[in-house]
């Protein structure tokens, strides 16, 4: 239901155990109908299925309204707790070089929100940068931005080249990127001059990044596993970033935990 070990969940649970000061059923009053553990399994199901919040009672033996209240209660808690982590797993990263791609979590159109649709991918939605490391691990996403930006402007605009700037500069660890990220300080392929050819230096050179690059979509793979990200976003725009963030944090414990 979560895509994570048992051992995985057990630490989770923890984690927000531990950020809850050990109380999650109230002294008086009402006790909760879910338990803590049940809780957390609650809100990473509906991460990683993407289910309605009516399934998702049905499943668990509650109503809509209180799978809302505890998605809106811990889904923040399980971003904190997995915060310190995905930190150190970003700072391990920045050791050697890396790989950058974008894909687009698909939103649908939304009124007075301009630039979302990409002429792409043919569909509306935001463009989210995402690092991996050169085996294909989840190490960084940043702010998402309208789908309508092309990948070398999301690259500035969604903040990964401010953080990873060091791999950026001249002499530095080195970020890896296809040809849509020309123009960038990323390390790209050539691409085919208008009415010429590329050398055979230019097309191993390009064999070599693709092969190189081609782990970065693997990462991207298995993070649009958690369906939030994949089968369309329902919720408020504006909650859309504090998501994605928790969905990263749950995707490099689930890898590297």
């Amino acid at each position: 239901m979560t895509g994570l070990r048992g051992d995985q969940v057990a630490d989770l649970v923890a984690g927000v155990y531990d950020v809850l000061g050990g109380v999650w059923q109230p002294v008086k009053g009402r006790r909760r109908m879910l338990g803590l553990y049940r809780a957390v399994v609650l809100t990473l199901f509906l991460m990683r299925r993407n289910e309605s919040q009516a399934v998702a009672g049905e499943l668990f033996g509650c109503s809509q309204s209180t799978v809302s209240r505890v998605v809106h209660r811990l889904r923040p808690l399980l971003r904190q707790v997995t915060a310190d982590f995905a930190g150190q797993i970003r700072r391990q990263a920045k050791r050697s070089a890396v790989l950058v791609d974008g894909f687009l979590a698909p939103t649908g159109n939304r009124a007075g929100v301009p630039d979302l649709f990409s002429g792409k991918r043919h569909i509306a939605g935001l463009n989210v940068q995402t690092v991996s490391d050169l085996a294909g691990r989840l190490v960084d996403t940043e702010l998402p931005v309208p789908g309508a930006r092309h990948d070398s402007r999301a690259l500035a605009e969604s903040g990964i080249a401010d953080r990873w700037a060091s791999h950026l500069r001249p002499g530095g660890r080195g970020m890896l990127a296809d040809l849509g990220y020309l123009d960038t300080a990323a390390i790209t392929g050539t691409r085919k001059p208008r009415n010429a050819e590329l050398t055979e230096v230019q097309r191993a050179c390009n064999s070599a990044i693709n092969g190189a690059r081609a782990a970065v979509e693997r990462a991207i793979a298995h993070l649009v596993n958690w369906k939030i990200l994949d089968t369309g976003w329902r919720g408020r725009l504006t909650d859309f970033p504090e998501v994605q963030r928790t969905v990263t944090g749950l995707e490099i414990h689930r890898t590297w935990g």
